[in-house]
Order: structure tokens, then C-alpha cells, then sequence
């Protein structure tokens, strides 16, 4: 016998042994709810390149979802066939396939995974939904195989075709079906900030500045330059037309800013009459730490913030705070998470965090970023120390 065939055989032995394994469930231990679910891709699915996920993240008080990934693990067996128990051994790490997004979607996508960012192998998909005041709600959805090295001794018949996906049964088939692209997207380096919420557009990098025009959460626009002042405020090309300048805690960035010109804001505008001092809350912190000091590429890490109360008022409602890493030479942002802080009382703390894994430019610089208010929800003393920040430079490990 050939050892292609043989080859073949066994890896259709291990593919018969995965479909009776395959599993799409809610969190373990609760029934299914259709309103927490991945609907594309099913399980026994082979994909490649970029692909759209399908389903639903529609639950009351939700806060944020996201979706992630992680190498689909195998029992071992003793020589009776028995699963050996390892207590010790802890839970694989999972990956980021998907930003959190706090917008709800019905049967739509919920975002989109590069499946080129891991290796070729088996993996299960979890869907993450935050809801404010109580547990995470789950979705799995395993085994799918990643195949973006198409093998010599794979079967046409177990392989995506790029214009014609495997047709998903009735009862999960998604509304509309997506086409998986036979090449990636090029990439867009053209300098560009969507908005995270309806976003003030104002005459002058600050906020005493007349408020022109909004941006739509979000709504993309063209970034045409930076202020010289160093707040890191955006002058935007409107969508109606004109121009202004939009906070930078407001907005995502993506593209190459690098050679986006600096421009100097206009002059400030005449401060208003000193009113009467009112007691007033102030939300600051200390610089986020890192649990992995520096991390390093493709290793998942931690960031812990302290949030503090530092004026002489409750702040009176919750807010949200935004963390993200930021490539410093680019100023793309890498990854982010959207953390809540309750109404704090004067002089009261509160930790948030996030776990981050960061598998691009490895041994070059990234800064941790902490903004606190993201929507503005909360009227301050001091508006300028909302922005924490922590540099490192990621160690390449085995990238």
C-alpha cells in the first residue's frame, strides 16, 4: 500500500471520529437560547482566508459580545480506551477572532474572523456575551478545521468551495449565505477613524470648542490631520463636506497615520465667565499593568486598571472604559475591550481589565491605552486625565 493512501486513510479515520464528536451549544449545563448563537459557520466545517460569522447577540442589559477561538483538544486514553483525568492541567487559552461590539444582532454578522492568523488544525468557536449584573452567557461550535495550506492528500470532497459553500441543513441555515472570499481583502492603509457612538464634530481640538456637525456611530471618515497641541485629536473630512476635529476616546482608528500631516488647531475659543464652584465627580486612575511583563507575540496576557473617584461628588451613573492596544508606529489599533464602571462615591476605586492576545509586530513598540468615560456619560472636574497609558515592546517568542 502507497503511503499517500495510507496517509488518506488515516486522516479519514480521524475525520469520521470528529463528526461524532461534533458539538454547537450554548454555555455548558443551560438550555439553548436563540437569542445567543452562532448560525455560520456549522460544525465539521473546513475554512479558509476571511470569513463572516452569522448569528444572533440579542439579550436584555447586554453590555458587549465577542467571539474567539482555540485548538480543539482530544482526550487521552489509557490502554483500556478510559479518558485519563489530568487535575492539574488548566484550560487552553482562547484566542480573539473577532473586536467586542456592543451593538445587538438578530441571524446577521457578527463579525469577521482572518483565519490566517492561525495554523492549519482543528478549532472550536465561542461566542461571548456580557450582560450587565450577571454571568457571561456562551455559545460553542466545534470542530471546524482551518485549512488556508490546501494538503496534497486531502479529498476535494472534505474542502470549502470559495463560491460555493457547503449548503447548511434547513433548520440552521442562515438567511443569507456567505461566499468565502478565494483571496484576502487588500489591505486599506488610507488613514481613516469610524465612530463608537454619536460623536460630537467640533471647530478646534478641545471641547470649549463650538460643536459643527456629528458623526454617526459607526460612520467612517477620511483623517486629513493631527493637532500639534498632542491631545491626539483627529482633523476629519466631514461626509456632508467641510472639516473638523473629533476626540480621538470617540472614535477607532485604522490606516496608516504615519504620514498623516500635523495640523495646528485654531485659536481657543474665549473661555466662559467663572462660574460657582459645585461639587462634582472626577473619574482618573493609575497607568494599566500588564500580568506578563513584556508580553510577548501570540501569548495571551492580562490588563488591570484602577479606576478612582478623585472628586468631591458621586459621579452619579456608570461608565463605560475603553482599553486597547495601539501599534505606536502606525497607530492602528491591535485589539480592545469596553469594561463598565458603576457609579462611584469620592475616594472609591474600581478595577477593570481585559485579557489581550497581540500576534502582530512583534519586537516593535505598542502602547496600552485606557480611556475612561468613552461616551461621556459623566460631566468631571478635570476632563484631561481620563487617558492612561502603558508602553511596551512585544518580545517575538514564537512567532
Amino acid at each position: 500500500m502507497s503511503r499517500k493512501l495510507i496517509v488518506f486513510l488515516m486522516m479519514m479515520l480521524a475525520f469520521t471520529a470528529i463528526v461524532s464528536a461534533q458539538d454547537i451549544l450554548p454555555r455548558p449545563g443551560s438550555q439553548p437560547n436563540e437569542n445567543v448563537n452562532i448560525l455560520w459557520p456549522p460544525p465539521v466545517y473546513t475554512v479558509r482566508g476571511e470569513i463572516d460569522l452569522y448569528g444572533t447577540a440579542n439579550v436584555p442589559d447586554m453590555t458587549s459580545y465577542f467571539i474567539e477561538f482555540r485548538p480543539l483538544e482530544f482526550p487521552e486514553l489509557d490502554g483500556d480506551g478510559i479518558e485519563i483525568v489530568d487535575e492539574d492541567a488548566g484550560e487552553s487559552p482562547w484566542f480573539p477572532a473577532t473586536l467586542p461590539n456592543t451593538a445587538a444582532v438578530v441571524e446577521g454578522v457578527l463579525g469577521t474572523w482572518n483565519t490566517q492568523t492561525a495554523p492549519d488544525d482543528l478549532y472550536e468557536l465561542r461566542l461571548v456575551v456580557n450582560v450587565r449584573g450577571a454571568q457571561p452567557m456562551y455559545f460553542y461550535v466545534n470542530p471546524l478545521r482551518i485549512e488556508n495550506e490546501q494538503s496534497e492528500f486531502v479529498p476535494d470532497s472534505l474542502l470549502v468551495n470559495n463560491n460555493q459553500p457547503t449548503p447548511l441543513p434547513t433548520a440552521t441555515r442562515p438567511s443569507v449565505v456567505p461566499t468565502l472570499l478565494a483571496s484576502p481583502t487588500p489591505l486599506n492603509t488610507i488613514p481613516r477613524v469610524t465612530a463608537r457612538l454619536n460623536a460630537n464634530v467640533r471647530a478646534g481640538d478641545g471641547l470649549g470648542y463650538e460643536v459643527i456637525s456629528t458623526l454617526d456611530e459607526g460612520t467612517t471618515a477620511q483623517v486629513v490631520g493631527i493637532s500639534t497641541s498632542g491631545n491626539g485629536w483627529y482633523l476629519i473630512e466631514l461626509p456632508e463636506g467641510g472639516r473638523g476635529w473629533i476626540a480621538p476616546s470617540t472614535v477607532i482608528a485604522e490606516g496608516d497615520l504615519r504620514s498623516v500631516p500635523r495640523v495646528n488647531p485654531p485659536a481657543s475659543p474665549t473661555p466662559p465667565a467663572t462660574a460657582t464652584p459645585v461639587p462634582s465627580g472626577n473619574l482618573t486612575g493609575t497607568p494599566p499593568s500588564l500580568s506578563v511583563s513584556p508580553p510577548t507575540c501570540n501569548v495571551a496576557f492580562e490588563v488591570l486598571v484602577n479606576i478612582t473617584n478623585s472628586g468631591t461628588a458621586s459621579t452619579n451613573s456608570p461608565v463605560s472604559v475603553t482599553i486597547q492596544d495601539v501599534h505606536v508606529a502606525s497607530g492602528q489599533v491591535q485589539a480592545s475591550v469596553i469594561r463598565e464602571v458603576p457609579a462611584l462615591s469620592p475616594g472609591q476605586n474600581w478595577v477593570v481589565g481585559g485579557p489581550f492576545t497581540i500576534g502582530t509586530y512583534y519586537n516593535e513598540e505598542h502602547r496600552i491605552e485606557v480611556i475612561i468615560d468613552t461616551g461621556g456619560q459623566v460631566a468631571e472636574t478635570n476632563e484631561s486625565d481620563n487617558r492612561l497609558t502603558t508602553n511596551y515592546t512585544l518580545a517575538r517568542g514564537g512567532c
